[in-house]
């Protein structure tokens, strides 16, 4: 901000779809090397980490991904496991 060029990206999807967003955060990186941020990500669909918050974080041209460690596992941290 303050007259410098700001991406903001937001949203939540209830399933996956073929919009990359992951892409573009890569993008990012590659065309703009002093970019930094964070990208928060819950994939209930993938099945190695259903149960985690993901964090794509990007410095220097560089993207890592992690797992937040304080949201994590979202089950029971974020929501009360499901009873029938």
């Amino acid at each position: 901000m303050n007259g410098e060029p700001f991406l903001h990206l937001g949203g939540h999807s209830n399933h996956r779809s073929s919009t990359d967003v992951v892409g573009l955060f890569e993008h990012v990186a590659r065309i703009a090397p002093g970019s930094y941020g964070l990208l928060h990500m819950l994939d209930d669909e993938d099945p190695a980490h259903e149960n985690e918050v993901r964090v794509l974080r990007l410095v220097r041209g560089t993207v890592t991904l992690h797992t937040e460690a304080p949201l994590s596992p979202c089950v029971p941290t974020l929501e009360d496991p499901f009873t029938e």
